[in-house]
């Protein structure tokens, strides 16, 4: 039986990248990455505020889709996120992206829930999210991708 309790908690990731923030920037949102460390997706957008913005599956079927909230290129962006296949609250993923200096970047990326979704749902963010950045970070500190098998989804 599924936990039934609901929460709006935000859940916070923090990674170092040795490249610059513009690669970062590109590694987010040019498909050409994504594809490599995001589970073979792909992702579709102008990248302008009030855009939409997609990520598709290898078979081109919509996965995650929302609004571009905010995009200041290579420093910061910010989605509305909706999974195409869950009846779930739009939550908001939001990338900062700091350049420390002497080629280190620290990437934040946070997953926040305005509207309460049933808790045990986070769970599937708390797999996926650490596999996407790790694979983020060493596609571009190595140029190799991760090897990671694609999580699965988790029971509503």
């Amino acid at each position: 039986m599924a936990d039934s309790a609901m929460t709006s908690e935000s859940t916070v990731y923090v990674i170092y990248v040795a490249c610059t923030p513009e690669k970062v920037w590109a590694a987010l949102t040019s498909s050409d990455f994504t594809t490599q460390y995001f589970f073979g997706r792909s992702v579709e957008s102008d990248w302008r505020k009030g855009s939409p913005w997609l990520l598709r599956k290898p078979d081109g079927s919509t996965d995650v889709g929302g609004t571009v909230r905010e995009a200041d290129a290579p420093r910061r962006l910010s989605l509305s996120w909706v999974v195409a296949w869950m009846d779930l609250p739009e939550a908001i993923v939001t990338y900062e992206i700091d350049d420390l200096g002497g080629g280190v970047v620290r990437l934040t990326m946070t997953e926040a829930h305005p509207t309460p979704i049933p808790a045990h749902l986070l769970e599937g963010g708390r797999r996926g999210w650490p596999m996407i950045l790790s694979g983020l970070k060493s596609l571009l500190e190595t140029g190799k991708p991760l090897a990671i098998p694609t999580p699965q989804p988790p029971k509503t």
